[in-house]
This record gives C-alpha cells, sequence and structure tokens, in this order.
C-alpha cells in the first residue's frame, strides 16, 4: 500500500476523535478527498497560540514538509506529547499509535523521495553510511539545541528489564514503567530504533550538536566541578542522520528497499568472575565458562511483533522475576567463594578494578546463599557475622544471573550494500529498572550545572550526575564479533537534525514530558561501576563501555549504589537514611517516609525504614543491619517498587537535594568553612562529610497547612512558611548496639525542621522554635 493511502486511513481513524476540528484551526482539513495536495498546501494562519503548538517550529509552513519532521505540522501534532487537547479543551478521544506516528514520519521523507546522488550532493563530501539511531520526538525544552520541538537521535539505546509486558501510553507518546494494582510489578521498557543515511562530521553546537557540547579540555582542568566533561566536540566526529530508510519504493527514488534491523546482545557477567579470579578461586574454568549461563545471548531483548508498535521496538524479554538463581547442566550453579580473599565491601563479595580504574568483571557479587554438600540451602544473611563469613571464603554459594546485557543493533539493506557499504551499528544497553522514571539525569545535571551554588555544588553527591550522552567512548569492544571501532567515541551522545541555517527561538514554557526515555541522557553516566553501564580498557589500551563491569546480579550493586548517598543521581533512591548511620555516607536526597516504609507498606526495596523503640528506659533508633540486608533475595520475591519514588517529578528530586543542603546549614554546617586557600578539595569535601554524617535523618514527610505541629511553630516564631513544606527530623547518633540483625543507635540529640522553599524553622530537643537565616 502506497504511503498515502496509510496516511488516509490514519488520518479517517482519527479524525472523528476531535483531531479533524482541532487541525482545523490551522488550516488544515485531514478529511480532504484530496489529502496529498491539502498536506502539502500553505498553511498561513497556523495558530501556535493553541496548546501543544506553542513549540511547532516557526519555519513550518505545511501539514508535511518533505525530509523534516520538526516542520510538518501533522507530525507534530502526532508526535508531540503536548497535543492533547481539543478545540473544546477537553482530552482528544484517541491517540495515534506508535506504528501510525512511524509511518506519517516515514511520509514526511518519503513524499518527495531523493535520489543517492542528491543526498550525496547535500553531504558535501562528508563520510556516508547507513546508521542506526535510536530516536524520539521531543519538546523545545529536552532538544539538543533547544529552538523548537524536535527530532532527537543517538547511536545508543536504553531499554530496561521488568516482569511485565510494556504498555505504550497514546497520551503522553511514550512508554510507561507502572502496572496498575500491582505495584510490585515493573514494565519492561522498550527502545526504538530505525536506520538512516548519515554524515560524518565535526561537532557544531548551532547546527546538530551534540547536546551539552564540551567546548574545550581545559576547562575540566579550570573548574571540574562545573565542566566535569573533558574533551573538544568541535574536534569529533559524530554521526547525523540526513535520511530516513524504510522498506519500499518511496524512500530512494529509483530503488525499491528491503531494510532489515538485527538485534545482537549478551551477558557476560559471570563468566568475567571467574575469568578475573581465576579457577584456583571459583573452581569454574574452560571450556564451562564458555557455556550458558556463564555467558547468554537468549532471554535478554527482541523485536516487538505488535503492530501497534510498528518497526524496531526493541523489547527486553519478560520474566518472572528480576534476577534468578542460575542454572548449569540441569543443577543450581554454585561457585566457591576465594578463601580468604579479603575484598569484600559489606557483605558483597568485591572484585577490585584494574589500572585507571577499569572493570574487567563485575564490581559486586553476590554470595551469601550457602549450598552445603547435601545441596542444602543456608541464607548467610540470618548470620550476625555475614560479611565476615562472606571475606573467609571456602564455601559454595549460589550463583543468580539477571537479564541486562549490552550489544548492537545493525541494519541491512541489500540494495545499498555497493553504493554504501559501510554500515555504523547502535549500541544497545538492557539494564536496570530506573526508580525515578520522572527525573531525567540531562535535567538535574542542567539544574546542578546552572542553579546551585557552587559551595553546595561541591559538597552534595561524591560524583556529579553525568549522563551517559556526556561521555565520551566507545561501544564495548570486547564482544565478540561486533562491528565496533575504537575510535567510535561518540556512540553515546545527542544529535538533532541536521540545520542548514539559524532558525528561531520558540517558546520554552511546555510542559514537561511524563514518559520513560530511552536516549542515553535520561541514562547515568560511568563510574565505580555504574548503574546503566560500566567501562573496561582492552589489550590495547583503549578504555571502553561495558555492561559486564555491573553488579552480578545487578541488585547486589543497587544495594550498594542507593546506601552510599545517592550514588547515581536520579536513578538510585538514597537510602542513606534507611540504615544505621555511616561517617561516610551522610543523605543527600533523603526519601519520604512513605518511600522507605515508615509509613505505610510501600519501601521501594522492600526495606522497612528506621523506627524509635524503647530498650531499658532508653530510646534507640532500630535500623535493619546493612551487611544482612539482600537485594537479590528482595528482587527475587518481587518486594521492590516503584509505585512512589515514580512519582517524584524533576522538580520534586531538586527540592530534595537543596533543602536537605539547607537543612545541613540549618545545623551549623557552612561548606564556605572549609574550602580555604591551600586546602584541595578533595580533602575539603571529606571534612563536609564527615560533619553531615554525624546527623542522620530519621523522618522526612510533606505536611499539609493544617498540620498542627507546623502551626506551633508557626505561632511561636511568627512566620509563616509558603509552597510545599516538609518536615526533617534529624538526630545526633551516638553507640551503636547489634542484635539479630537489627542495629539500634543511642539518640544523643533531637532536632526537628519545617523547611519551604525560603525558610526553615528550627526546635532542638523540647527548646523553642527559632527561624533559621541560611
Amino acid at each position: 500500500m502506497a504511503l498515502i493511502e496509510e496516511v488516509k486511513k490514519i488520518c479517517s481513524r482519527l479524525a472523528v476523535h476531535g483531531w479533524r476540528d482541532l487541525l482545523l484551526q490551522h488550516g488544515l482539513d485531514i478529511t480532504a478527498s484530496d489529502l496529498k495536495t491539502e498536506l502539502t498546501k500553505v498553511l498561513p494562519h497556523i495558530k501556535r497560540e493553541i496548546k501543544g503548538f506553542e513549540d511547532f517550529a516557526l519555519e513550518g509552513k505545511r501539514a508535511i514538509e518533505p525530509r523534516n519532521p520538526a516542520r510538518s505540522l501533522l507530525f507534530h501534532a502526532l508526535a508531540s506529547p503536548n497535543v492533547v487537547s481539543g478545540v473544546d479543551g477537553r482530552e482528544l478521544r484517541a491517540f495515534p499509535t506508535l506504528a501510525e506516528i512511524d509511518t506519517v514520519e516515514n511520509y514526511v521523507y518519503g513524499i518527495k523521495p531523493p535520489s543517492l546522488l542528491e543526498l550525496r550532493a547535500r553531504a558535501n563530501r562528508a563520510n556516508l553510511a547507513i546508521a542506526v539511531f535510536a530516536s524520539e520526538y521531543r519538546p523545545a525544552p529536552e532538544t539538543v539545541l533547544q529552538k523548537h520541538a524536535e527530532m532527537c537521535y543517538s547511536r545508543t539505546g536504553v531499554a530496561r528489564v521488568g516482569t511485565v509486558e510494556p504498555l505504550y501510553n497514546g497520551r503522553s507518546r511514550g512508554f510507561l514503567p507502572f502496572v496498575e494494582k500491582n505495584p510490585h510489578a515493573f514494565r519492561v521498557l522498550p527502545a526504538r530504533y530505525s536506520a538512516y543515511l548519515a554524515i560524518q562530521i565535526k561537532g557544531n553546537k548551532d547546527r546538530f550538536g551534540p547536546m551539552r557540547y564540551n567546548v574545550r579540555q581545559e576547562l575540566n582542568r579550570l573548574d571540574p566541578y562545573t565542566y566535569p566533561n573533558p574533551g573538544d566536540d568541535k574536534q569529533r566526529d559524530f554521526w547525523v542522520p540526513l535520511h530516513k530508510l524504510f522498506n519500499g519504493k518511496e524512500c530512494l527514488r529509483g530503488l525499491n528497499l528491503h531494510l532489515i534491523l538485527k538485534a545482537h546482545h549478551i551477558n557476560e557477567k559471570l563468566r568475567r568472575i571467574h575469568l578475573e579470579i581465576g579457577p584456583q578461586g571459583t573452581g569454574w574454568q574452560e571450556p564451562d565458562i564458555s557455556n550458558p549461563p556463564f555467558i547468554f545471548t537468549e532471554g535478554i531483548a527482541e523485536w516487538s511483533n505488535n503492530p501497534d508498535y510498528g518497526t524496531g521496538i526493541l523489547l527486553p524479554v519478560v520474566h518472572p522475576h528480576l534476577v534468578e538463581a542460575a542454572q548449569y547442566k540441569g543443577k543450581p550453579l554454585t561457585f566457591k567463594v576465594p578463601k580468604d580473599y579479603n575484598q569484600i565491601l559489606s557483605s558483597s563479595l568485591y572484585i577490585p578494578a584494574s589500572d585507571r580504574d577499569a572493570r574487567h568483571a563485575p564490581e559486586y557479587v553476590h554470595a551469601r546463599f550457602q549450598i552445603l554438600p547435601n545441596g542444602q540451602q543456608v541464607d548467610l544473611n540470618e548470620q550476625q557475622n555475614v560479611a565476615e563469613i562472606v571475606a573467609k571464603g571456602d564455601y559454595d554459594a549460589l550463583h543468580f544471573i539477571d537479564f541486562t546485557g549490552d550489544g548492537w543493533i545493525e541494519a541491512i539493506c541489500p540494495e545499498l550494500a555497493v553504493v554504501l557499504p559501510r554500515r555504523v551499528p547502535a549500541y544497545s544497553l538492557v539494564t536496570a529498572p530506573d526508580f525515578f522514571p520522572n527525573a531525567d539525569q540531562r535535567e538535574l545535571m542542567d539544574w546542578w550545572q546552572q542553579s546551585v551554588p557552587r559551595s553546595l555544588k561541591k559538597s552534595t553527591w561524591r560524583i556529579t550526575p553525568n549522563t551517559l550522552s556526556d561521555e565520551r567512548l566507545p561501544p564495548n569492544l570486547e564482544i565478540k564479533n561486533a562491528p565496533f571501532r575504537k575510535e567510535d567515541t561518540t556512540v553515546t551522545s545527542v544529535v538533532s537534525f541536521l540545520l542548514d541555517k539559524p532558525v528561531h527561538q520558540m517558546p520554552l514554557e511546555v510542559p514537561e514530558t511524563n514518559r520513560n526515555s530511552y536516549l542515553p541522557d535520561a541514562a547515568a553516566g560511568v563510574f565505580a561501576p555504574g548503574w546503566d553501564v560500566s567501562f573496561d580498557i582492552n589489550a590495547d589500551g583503549t578504555k571502553h563501555l561495558a555492561a559486564y563491569g555491573l553488579g552480578s546480579p545487578f541488585p547486589e550493586d543497587s544495594k550498594l549504589c542507593a546506601a552510599l548517598s545517592t550514588f547515581w543521581p536520579a536513578v538510585a533512591p538514597d537510602s542513606a537514611r534507611a540504615f544505621e548511620p555511616n561517617e561516610n555516607w551522610p543523605t543527600i536526597s533523603p526519601l519520604t517516609d512513605e518511600e522507605i516504609g515508615q509509613v505505610g507498606n510501600l519501601p521501594w526495596d522492600g526495606v522497612t525504614g528506621p523506627k524509635i523503640v524503647n530498650r531499658a528506659n532508653q530510646e534507640f533508633v532500630e535500623y535493619a543491619a546493612f551487611d544482612n540486608v539482600d537485594y537479590v533475595k528482595n528482587a527475587i520475591q518481587n518486594q521492590f517498587s516503584l509505585a512512589l519514588t515514580g512519582k517524584v517529578s524533576i522538580r520534586k528530586y531538586e527540592f530534595r537535594v537543596l533543602a536537605m543542603a539547607r537543612v545541613y546549614r540549618a545545623l551549623g554546617i557552612k561548606e564556605e568553612a572549609f574550602y580555604k586557600t591551600g586546602v584541595p578539595d578533595t580533602q575539603a569535601f571529606g571534612e563536609i562529610t564527615t560533619e553531615k554524617a554525624k546527623w542522620s535523618v530519621l523522618s522526612f514527610r510533606k505536611v499539609s497547612a493544617d498540620d498542627a505541629e507546623l502551626k506551633e511553630a508557626q505561632s511561636s516564631t511568627n512566620m509563616t512558611l509558603h509552597g510545599d513544606v516538609y518536615r526533617f527530623q534529624v538526630y545526633r547518633p551516638g553507640n551503636k548496639k547489634y542484635v539479630a540483625q537489627r542495629v539500634f543507635v543511642e539518640i544523643k540529640e533531637m532536632v526537628i525542621l519545617f523547611v519551604d522553599p525560603i525558610q526553615i524553622l528550627s526546635k532542638k530537643g523540647n527548646g523553642k522554635w527559632e527561624l533559621k537565616n541560611i
């Protein structure tokens, strides 16, 4: 069927649900008998004041602008998550499917199909190739150039594992992770890939980007807190889409294309563990470790066959649990925990990094389910000295697998194999869940860089909230037969449609999207070891991305990332306050009482937060002992939940970080006092951390204006708090006592604080309420 006939069917279906009346406001009749002419005529009265069209490109004059989705009014209307209301202000009664949006996008490129010679001429002698991109149409504030609503592209896609089939939400034009009536389930989150004829050119922040353009390497040396990413993008090579490729005769003039996307993924965490420690330590060697589940390619991700999703939708394979016990030759797979390995962190087996912090194997390995010679399973988490048992080793432990992995997506087109022999694959990541799906890494990084005072900036997170798209590393060079190149250091960057000349600035005051993004600016960067991907160094010294450096299985690493003060901002919840006080990891971005299960029954990790108890006529704070908490066991039992953390918007997340920083100041900890002339930043950071760790957050919750305690505080100080108001209850911890996998911490001093965006009211113990000037 010709593309125009498919577009007619789409327009006909949507017209009766409010779309015809909506688009008639712009002079476009999607039920016109000669639809092709209607779609290509100039529309002189496009009303950008209509909700959802505010950021439609001012240069857009038609319903379909050949080879330019962002200037095509029909495509914008269908693809923008902000076009949701009809002419009466009510929500439209139906929304386009992902397949329908894909069809209209193909029509944008196919209405006047160019020849290869024309595209070569436009490339102006630049390198050409068939390249695969993950792509997403976004509102203006979320785009690369931030000029108008636009397509964003990356040669890296990030899909996320789950326990339930995916759900496409037409209203938001995206996939959502939540499962109604099952707060402990996770929907798999796919990534969308397409093939393009692409050109290779140097970075150009005015023509295509990349997003968060790196200016020059010296910036990192001068100010690593504001400019944490070294490199000079104007000297780097980027692949930029020039023309979308799709099946049929309407893509390129004179050719009938048959395009195939192929996906290849691998998980080799277990194999890497045994290679790194060695057979003398673990008991396994070749040829066994070259077999599943030590290394496997099945059960990670597959192409969707749902007709409503269209082509190029990569779905992580649904499994009943996020992790499973490993099986080998029909039996539970065990390994010998190395004797006196003396490498643990908490109760995890820890495999140290090699030179330059490279990860040849998973950094953390679960080893707390002992298997006795008779096959009996012993849960070592029930032993108070579990960390000592793991450190001593010399026992058989059960291996676990997760279904994450990395690999590549390639496009094969026989009709172009000779004239365009170079094929550039996309790097595909299948990663752990994101517990803050509405708080993207890029948004947090922009706020942190541009708005947070320098003194606070240098004393919040142990690492900066870098996005994966900020990295300038090639994809996994260790995957056998992968068509990756070590010089391809821009694979995770996000670029825009290539502009030939400047465009007008459109309003940026449009709603934020509430959907999962599979582009790498919404994913975490790499460091010790990472959340979405880690890095390694191959034999010739090339640093590259690699998923096998993450925890085995991933919840083993998630526990440590969460407990270490939101070690990965915007993806890992900050569980520091849920466990016994730690002198190195004070709370940075507190979870609410509901989110850690102090109130209600939905702790995000299955671990109920602390509570005050009375022992021998003295009050203590009771915690679950950190060493004995097992996220892997909780994952098997489906105890994780993003029902509450998934509701946290980027603005609420930012408020938490800033509120916590202001609370520390109210307690007398001022960052400026530590950053003195001649004092290294790392030393100052350590001193600030030590001071903050003298206080622990016992309670953090939002309060209403009629809260009795808040009224008392306001009355006593003759002050009124405005906006969102949160109540903090913090205390200075004293001695600790460990009893049967629980920890009881002495309370030396208690402080209650009410915090709004501007003011803080504070009371120590039974003292008076005070206004704190921060």
